[in-house]
């Protein structure tokens, strides 16, 4: 491995960088972005029960204690409780978007990778054409450890910058379709938490 880092010239350990910081990202990602931490099937069970029976104060120390996004959209919308629909739902939404916003962490920083390590591969062939024109200017066509190693330096890099590409892409669907998901989830669950306080107030 380190052979082929010195041969692969200055860039690699750019993209070798790139590629363990894309590991990282997705290793936490799967471990952050699961539906019970954002949206827990338990709590909404009782939080549902408790805004049927209308008691608002339980359902809010309920939130306090629960420390997810589902709980602290609740928590809005039941400190609004008493504005007409549409304003509950924008106070709701405006929350949830908040924890939206949480929910798309290192994504840029994911297609920058994509995008970044093959330009760096790129760039690193490039740096291995010109050493093997600087050779053949200078009249060693038949030196062949200094053409080789131009060469080298040009294959290994892009083989490199796409071998770190392909799979953070990859990983980058992977997390923002699971983002995507407890999005919709969240959502869902807002609509239902408005609809269930709105109801309350209007028997």
């Amino acid at each position: 491995m380190l052979e082929l880092l010195q041969k692969g010239g200055i860039l690699m350990y750019p993209i070798v960088a790139l590629s363990v910081l894309s590991l990282a990202i997705f290793m936490e990602r799967l471990f952050m972005l699961r539906k019970e931490r954002y949206a827990p099937a338990n709590f909404t069970q009782k939080l549902t029960e408790l805004l049927r029976d209308e008691k608002y104060t339980d359902a809010a120390n309920l939130c306090e204690l629960q420390h997810s996004a589902l709980s602290r959209i609740a928590q809005a919308a039941i400190g609004s409780r008493e504005l007409a629909w549409d304003e509950l739902y924008a106070v709701a939404e405006n929350a949830g978007r908040r924890e939206a916003n949480k929910l798309g962490r290192f994504q840029e920083t994911m297609s920058m990778i994509t995008t970044t390590a093959p330009l760096l591969g790129l760039l690193g062939t490039i740096f291995g054409m010109i050493k093997i024109f600087n050779v053949l200017s200078a009249g060693g066509a038949g030196n062949a450890t200094a053409l080789s190693g131009g060469i080298a330096e040009a294959l290994l890099t892009t083989a490199a910058g796409l071998t770190v590409a392909i799979p953070a892409q990859i990983f980058y669907y992977i997390i923002k379709h699971r983002s995507d998901l407890i999005v919709k989830e969240l959502e869902g669950q807002t609509v239902d938490i408005v609809t269930l306080l709105s109801s309350g107030r209007s028997r």
